[in-house]
């Protein structure tokens, strides 16, 4: 096995030391994915960029030319490239997309290079396969749900809490997510405020990265309301699970379609209900009223009320967090990922 990574990667020492080839090569990605509007300066800036000669596209068809492989797995729809040179060796191309774009003419573009290069598509998430279909590319595409491995040992519930500053007693809410407009943090706190009227022992706990810019406004919007003394903003956290240990339930804000939003599976796994937008491929992870309950994306109140009634109940919480226990173990294990996987890889191969 050999992996071509366009620049340093957090995995590479890592999986050097399971005996992969790592080889870096800084061939240019097209990040022209995001599913919201993006400024014209902006797409036209990445576009004529990544239309510009490419020294890393030479090295890395000739890296695939000397490596040879049986089968190229390309990774996310930016790596045009790597497809493009695996496809102009006439190696079989499976082609991992774990994006959702809108309609119009920047998805049908991506669709053509699906359509030139890729031998399968394996989507994330039926969301994901519901518009490489809606693209005529339902033939090549195979839905594979990505896995997590749920930790091998408990974490302390209480060392968890004095981690991050969180009182020993009562529920916690959490938001683990990018701090970023379309994640929706300011939703999740707006809610907050509206939860903690009803629940003055409630708290509420955020971890993830952003701007400074947006992280500020952010802590504006904790400041204004009933629930600020209660809500806790913490750093982007190496481990999920001291995190999960932390909370007694997890949200999900996103306001754009979502394909398969990794923390929710890990919540599910940890046996923590969910309480979502509804969008992406959320509903294919929490099913309504039984290991979680789902608001429509921008409906504040609604997640409030979700939060509120999974704050006051503790054997809802109990039982939705046991069937997502369940749910997550049978659908979104990393055994059957990979098993999913090599079926798709070797059948392409051959």
């Amino acid at each position: 096995m050999a992996v071509a990574a366009p620049g340093p990667w957090v995995l590479g020492n890592r999986l050097r030391a399971d005996g992969v080839i790592v080889a870096s090569v800084p061939v240019r990605s097209c990040w022209l994915v995001q599913y919201g509007p993006q400024p014209l300066w902006r797409q036209t800036i990445r576009a004529a960029r990544f239309a510009m000669p490419d020294p890393g596209y030479r090295r890395l068809r000739r890296w695939l030319e000397e490596l040879d492989p049986d089968v190229v797995h390309v990774n996310c729809l930016p790596h045009l490239r790597g497809a493009a040179a695996a496809d102009d060796l006439g190696l079989p191309v499976v082609w991992h997309v774990r994006e959702i774009l809108p309609p119009g003419r920047r998805r049908r573009w991506f669709a053509d290079r699906l359509r030139t290069h890729a031998d399968r598509v394996v989507a994330v998430s039926e969301a994901v396969a519901e518009w490489l279909r809606e693209e005529g590319l339902g033939d090549l595409v195979e839905v594979v749900h990505n896995g997590v491995d749920p930790p091998s040992d408990a974490v302390d519930r209480q060392a968890a809490r004095r981690l991050f500053g969180l009182p020993s007693g009562g529920e916690v809410i959490g938001l683990f997510s990018q701090l970023v407009e379309h994640k929706g943090a300011v939703d999740f706190v707006r809610a907050a405020h509206r939860a903690a009227v009803d629940n003055p022992e409630l708290g509420f706990l955020i971890a993830g990265h952003g701007p400074v810019g947006f992280r500020g406004r952010l802590h504006r919007e904790i400041a204004a309301g009933s629930a600020a003394a209660r809500i806790r903003l913490v750093p982007p956290q190496d481990k999920i699970w001291e995190l999960l240990a932390a909370v007694d339930a997890v949200t999900l804000t996103t306001l754009w379609p979502d394909p398969l939003p990794r923390v929710v599976m890990e919540a599910m796994s940890y046996g923590l209900p969910v309480v979502s937008y509804n969008g992406g491929g959320v509903p294919e992870m929490v099913t309504d009223g039984e290991t979680g309950l789902l608001v429509e994306p921008g409906d504040v109140d609604g997640l409030a009320r979700g939060m509120s009634k999974l704050a006051a109940d503790k054997s809802l919480r109990q039982r939705c967090g046991d069937a997502g226990r369940r749910r997550a173990r049978r659908l979104f294990s990393v055994e059957r990922h990979v098993d999913r996987m090599e079926a798709v890889l070797e059948s392409t191969a051959e």
